[in-house]
């Protein structure tokens, strides 16, 4: 149930890294698509990567550690880009730290019922990691 949901996620990814946006249109997109994967139905197995990979054995630990970092280095170059516009408001690593942190907490807290959105959600992160890019 991991690895096809992190494959299936990192296949949903690679979708949004070939569009042909700016780093900000694509962070964004990437904020938002994993707020679906988190969130949204047949999100479960993030729950088991996030929260019960211990019950893994070793071999299989690997495995999914490999597709979650493979996941979010393909975040690096669009930071890089955004940081090298003075648009990012944290170094690089730093960034990317804090985004998943704070992207894979709203697991805990989320509910749809008390009126925020997944857009609501997106437009909250952006302000938080980018400078005002409209001006």
């Amino acid at each position: 149930m991991m690895q096809k949901g992190m494959r299936s996620a990192l296949a949903r990814q690679t979708i949004v890294l070939r569009g042909k946006h700016d780093s900000a249109a694509t962070l964004r997109q990437l904020i938002r698509l994993h707020f679906e994967t988190l969130l949204e139905s047949n999100s479960d197995f993030m729950w088991a990567v996030l929260y019960e990979s211990r019950a893994l054995n070793t071999r299989q630990l690997r495995l999914i550690e490999e597709l979650q970092g493979n996941y979010e280095a393909a975040w690096t170059p669009v930071l890089h880009e955004l940081a090298s516009t003075g648009c990012l408001r944290a170094e690089v690593p730093l960034a990317r730290h804090l985004i998943f942190g704070s992207l894979n907490w709203s697991l805990q807290w989320f509910d749809a019922k008390n009126g925020a959105s997944l857009d609501d959600l997106t437009d909250a992160m952006v302000a938080l990691v980018m400078h005002d890019t409209s001006r």
